[in-house]
This record gives C-alpha cells, sequence and structure tokens, in this order.
C-alpha cells in the first residue's frame, strides 16, 4: 500500500454510505506503523483497520494513559492546566437547562475536573471512565461517582440525564455514530449534548503527530455535525468551535439519510497531503507563537500545581478565581438550584 492509493472499505461509511477509501498516511504517533484512510464521498478520516472492541477495551483500561501522559493517574500540573476550561464548559452548559434539570453525565470522565465544577454547580453528576488508574484518582481524591468501565457496562438508566458532556471521547470509538445514538437514549427529552474532539483539518498539532493508534475516527467540522444530527440532536447555536458542538435532543427518529460532502473530501485531501506541511507548521507563524506559549504555560502549571499541593485545592481555588471573573453567569446557574 501507499499514500493516494483507493481501496474499498469493509463496510459502509456511516457519514455518506461510500464504501471508497484513500490512504492519507502510513505512520501514526512516534513514526509507528498506522495506515489512515479518508472517505472520499465526505471526508471522514479513520484508521485502516479499525480496532476490534476487545482489543480497544484492554488498552483503555491500562495502557492509554500511560502511552500518552507518561503516568496511571493525573499530575497536579495536568488539573491546574484543564481546571478553567472545565468551569467554562459546565457554566455555558448549566446556562442551557433550568433548576428542574441537574442531572449531569460524563462519558470519558478522565481526571475529573469537569465533574467536580458541575458539583459544584449544583448538579447530581455520574461518571464513566474504563482508565482504572483515572478512575480510582477521581474516586479516592476528588470523591466523585465514578465507574470504571465502558459506558455500554456502565450501569445508566434510560431518559434519565439532563446534561451529556462527551469530550475527546468520540475520536476513540470503534463505531460513533452507533455510540451517539445509544448516548441520545439516556438523555431526557431535550437532554443537552456537548461533544468535542480534535479537528482534523487544524493545524494544531505537526504532521509526525497528526494520526495515532488512540485517535480511530478523525473529524472535521463537517462530518462531525452530519453524525450529531443523524445521532437524532439539532445543532444549537451556543456551539462554541469547529468541533465543539452543543447540541439538543430531539424527538425526530433517528436519520439514515446519506449525508455525501465530496467538497469536504477535496478540501481534507488537499489539507493533509499539502507539501512542505511540517516545515510551515514549525516555522510559520502559528508554529512559533505556540511554542512561545508552551514555553510560559508549561513551567507555570508544574509549578502552580505544586504550589497549591492537592488536586481538590487547585480546583477549588481555580472555581473562586473564575466565579470573581465571570460572578454573574455562575450566580444564575447557582440561584436555579
Amino acid at each position: 500500500m501507499k499514500t493516494g492509493q483507493t481501496l474499498e472499505a469493509g463496510g459502509n461509511c456511516a457519514v455518506c454510505d461510500t464504501r471508497e477509501r484513500r490512504i492519507v498516511s502510513l505512520v501514526g504517533r512516534g513514526f509507528q506503523k498506522l495506515t489512515t484512510v479518508i472517505c472520499t464521498g465526505c471526508g471522514l478520516v479513520h484508521s485502516h483497520p479499525i480496532p476490534s472492541p476487545e482489543e480497544l477495551q484492554r488498552f483503555y483500561a491500562e495502557d492509554y494513559r500511560k502511552a500518552y501522559k507518561g503516568t496511571h493517574k493525573p499530575k497536579l500540573k495536568h488539573v491546574y492546566r484543564y481546571a478553567p476550561g472545565a468551569y467554562q464548559r459546565v457554566a455555558e452548559l448549566a446556562a442551557l437547562v433550568g433548576p428542574e434539570r441537574r442531572r449531569f453525565l460524563d462519558i470519558g470522565s478522565g481526571s475529573g475536573e469537569i465533574l467536580y465544577m458541575a458539583r459544584k454547580a449544583g448538579f447530581e453528576v455520574t461518571g464513566v471512565e474504563p482508565n482504572t488508574g483515572y478512575a480510582e484518582y477521581t474516586r479516592e481524591e476528588l470523591g466523585l461517582p465514578v465507574q470504571n468501565c465502558t459506558f455500554e457496562e456502565a450501569d445508566l438508566p434510560k431518559a434519565h440525564f439532563d446534561i451529556l458532556n462527551l469530550s475527546h471521547v468520540l475520536e476513540h470509538l470503534p463505531d460513533p455514530l452507533a455510540s451517539l445514538r445509544f448516548l441520545n437514549t439516556l438523555l431526557r427529552p431535550g437532554g443537552i449534548l456537548c461533544v468535542a474532539v480534535p479537528d482534523i483539518g487544524h493545524a494544531s498539532h505537526a504532521p509526525w503527530t497528526r494520526f495515532h493508534y488512540a485517535h480511530i475516527h478523525n473529524f472535521s467540522h463537517e462530518t462531525l455535525k452530519a453524525m450529531v444530527l443523524k445521532a437524532g440532536f439539532e445543532i444549537l447555536p451556543q456551539s462554541s468551535g469547529s468541533t465543539t458542538l452543543i447540541a439538543r435532543k430531539t424527538g425526530a427518529a433517528f436519520c439514515d439519510m446519506p449525508r455525501p460532502m465530496p467538497e469536504n473530501y477535496e478540501m481534507l485531501w488537499q489539507t493533509l497531503t499539502a507539501e512542505h506541511a511540517g516545515v510551515a507548521h514549525v516555522t510559520g507563524k502559528r508554529g512559533i507563537a505556540r511554542l512561545i506559549g508552551k514555553l510560559y504555560r508549561y513551567p507555570r502549571d508544574h509549578v502552580m500545581g505544586r504550589l497549591m499541593g492537592s488536586p481538590r485545592r487547585i480546583l477549588d481555588k481555580v472555581h473562586a478565581r473564575m466565579c470573581e471573573t465571570y460572578g454573574t453567569l455562575m450566580t444564575f446557574v447557582l440561584a436555579a438550584v
């Protein structure tokens, strides 16, 4: 096989029903062998072949966090780094539901920052995290109710939750459309879904780290939007980014109508195979700005995390600071409880 070669996939594309794929890369993160293809009918990008559910379950239970974060449990610098975004996400979602809708589910809850902020905002929270070390951490260090399993195995009642957060999870799933449809059934009528994934069309990573084993599917705005719509949701205007969508559960049946987007495929193919992309990533203005930002943020996060000393103290202090900055919004949210 070689880059640019076309092949026929084992099944139809979940977005557009097309079988034809084109090889976009044969190398994954760490220069490991990994074949990644793009659907020529819509631009959905995915690994080829897609790993089996059993293989993925073993990987996420034990190896994923160690391979990508270098640890079995969160580090203080990571808690400090993610806490402000967690506060903002919860405040944004809480503003969309009323005082009688207070059940918050976080699938792939990770190190628990979003669940912790949701609990402080008055929600009844439930988390699901397949990684053993991270699930134990969120239960023991943060006192959060987190089930250590996949969402398919979790004890989750149907039509029960008001908000479902799915942050950087969908790209890890072997059948994202089927997963979204299953998760739809866990929400009450009119429930809110927030789904965030990396944008494969955005030059936020070097070409040599763009594809990796853990990210089975890679989305652009158009392919993510198509899947969310086909899973029985309507996109809300509060969506904050190209691949961060906020949607509301509708009463309509799931839509199986194919959504061909050949222009999206053409655009992504040109982006992903552009010559000199690696040089531009490092030497362009965006690459230089990213490097300068990391040189400032990474030492700051490490020092501040160590000074605060514990995950709960970090989260409480960040929460207090963010409340001072965004007091009007959070006051409104808490008043609704």
